[in-house]
Order: C-alpha cells, then sequence, then structure tokens
C-alpha cells in the first residue's frame, strides 16, 4: 500500500493534512477540514467540553493533559475551524490566564511558554482583545541576547521549549491577519530561529551532548516540550529553506521509519489523557509530520 493511501486511512484530520502539507491542494483540503468538527478526534474534544462552564477537564490550565488549555492547543493543532465553542473556550482562557499585563502576583508574571501558547491559541481563533496586544509586548521585551526566550525571567540563557512556542505563536499571530507590532515582530524572529540551528536542533553549543534525553522522543500529541520533529515541523510551516543543521536530526528521524515507510509514535507525556496512543502502532500523525521534508 502506498504511503498516500495509508494516512489517508486515518482521521479526518489526517487526511487534511495529507491534502494540505503533502498534496497542496487547498480545494481538496477543505472538505476534509469542514469535518473536523463533527468526525474523529475533533469531534471526541468538543464532546468532552463543559458547556455551562466552556471548560474541558475542569479547570482552564490544569489538570494536565485533560485541560481547556492543551484541548485548545490540541484543536488547533488538529486543524479545528474555529467554531463558537473555540472561540468562547479562548475567550475563557485568555480572561483567567492573562490579567494585569501578565502579572500573576507581586514579584511573578504569567509563565513566557504559556502566555505564548495562549498567543497561539488565542491568535488561531482571530479573537478580537487588547490583551493579545500586551501578551506581544510582553514577549518582545523579554528576548534574550542569545536571540531566544527562557520562562526564567532571571535567566541569561533561552531555553529552546519557549523560544519554539514563541516562535509558534508569532507565525499563527501573523498567519491570522494581526498586525500589531508585526515588524518588529518579524525582526525578532531571525535571532530566534539562529538559537535553534545553533544547537543543531539538539545539541548544546558548549559541548555538543544532546541537550536532554526527551528532545529526541517526539510524542503525538506535542504539549509545551521542545522536540526535534515539533522543531521540524515549525521550520517546514514557515517555509524555511534546508539548512546543513537540520540533517543530523532528519538522520534521528529518518532511521525510525519501518520498511514500510510508517513510523511508530513515541510514549506521551506523562499526567492525564483523553486516549492512550499506542507506542507499538505506527502513527499517520508522526508520519506526516516527517514527509514533509522529503
Amino acid at each position: 500500500m502506498k504511503l498516500i493511501e495509508w494516512l489517508n486511512e486515518g482521521d479526518v484530520a489526517v487526511r487534511y493534512w495529507v491534502a494540505r502539507d503533502l498534496l497542496e491542494d487547498p480545494k481538496l483540503a477543505k472538505p476534509f477540514r469542514e469535518k473536523i468538527e463533527t468526525e474523529g478526534w475533533g469531534q471526541k474534544y468538543l464532546l468532552l467540553r463543559d458547556s455551562k462552564t466552556m471548560e474541558w477537564g475542569n479547570g482552564i490550565y490544569s489538570p494536565k493533559w485533560i485541560s481547556t488549555h492543551y484541548r485548545l492547543l490540541e484543536l488547533k493543532n488538529l486543524g479545528l475551524i474555529p467554531n463558537r465553542e473555540y472561540e468562547q473556550s479562548a475567550q475563557l482562557l485568555l480572561d483567567c490566564m492573562w490579567q494585569n499585563q501578565g502579572l500573576v502576583r507581586k514579584g511573578r508574571y504569567q509563565d513566557m511558554c504559556v502566555s505564548a501558547m495562549i498567543l497561539s491559541i488565542c491568535s488561531y481563533g482571530k479573537l478580537l482583545s487588547e490583551k493579545l496586544s500586551e501578551i506581544v509586548d510582553y514577549i518582545l521585551k523579554s528576548q534574550k541576547e542569545d536571540g531566544g526566550w527562557n520562562c526564567d525571567r532571571v535567566s541569561q540563557k533561552s531555553s529552546l521549549h519557549t523560544t519554539l512556542s514563541v516562535l509558534e505563536a508569532f507565525r499563527e499571530f501573523e498567519q491570522n491577519g494581526y498586525t500589531y507590532r508585526l515588524e518588529d515582530i518579524r525582526r525578532a524572529i531571525p535571532g530566534s530561529e539562529a538559537f535553534i540551528l545553533r544547537k543543531h536542533l539538539f545539541r548544546s553549543c558548549h559541548f555538543g551532548e544532546v541537550i536532554y534525553p526527551g528532545i529526541l522522543i517526539c510524542p503525538y500529541p506535542t504539549k509545551w516540550q521542545y522536540d526535534i520533529l515539533r522543531a521540524l515541523e515549525y521550520f517546514a510551516k514557515s517555509g524555511y529553506a534546508f539548512d546543513a543543521r537540520m540533517e543530523e536530526a532528519l538522520n534521528i528521524l529518518i532511521g525510525r521509519f519501518d520498511q514500510s515507510g510508517k513510523m511508530p509514535v513515541k510514549k506521551a507525556h506523562p499526567n492525564l489523557v483523553f486516549s492512550e496512543w499506542n507506542p507499538d502502532d505506527p502513527k499517520a500523525e508522526s508520519t506526516l509530520t516527517e514527509c514533509w521534508w522529503f
């Protein structure tokens, strides 16, 4: 069976990704995207939403990974056309998680990685709120000298986790038509992309060792944690040209394909989940993401 045919046996969201990203056929992709709300994983996630509280999992950010924040993140990544339920819950997330221009309490500001994910989720839903401009201001003024960002405001070094979350948020912000400080955002992006590439996506700049084991695991669905597949997905979706510093990470992923061209999904991040992804089964989601590069 050809790989495309196998991918098209998957969830309707996977069929949408195939048409959008591999076949690059917007007309073919459109009907699949429209079905995400009423079929497969998209429908299952929406049915878990409490219509009275507008929450998932009886919480805004916690419990992980079944809370409102992470359900919205997954629906965005599936490609759901933002509907009334998505917009209402995204507004609730924004109102609960972003107050006082990010000041959570005296001496403590909202986590940078969380702020970036909120910006991404709300930009995808095309929310109209001054709070989005405040988040942009907060992110831009917090960029480190090495080009990236870190949830630790005191640290002078950037974090791959936070930097990638910010880059994804900025891409979502621009792609959904927002113009606030857009030139400043565009000026901030090259330095943060360079920060990731200097590390060849996963190695320490100083000693060359793998920064941490999880960086190579690449579970699905993704959360806030950085990994090489998620980084490559960002560069692919951003239209970034191949860079030789990506090659080692790509070769690691190529080595995971089985003889039929499929890639098993790795163990998901620990915590509560809606449904377990079987780590022994080849997964269309992981396989398709890698196919963008070949």
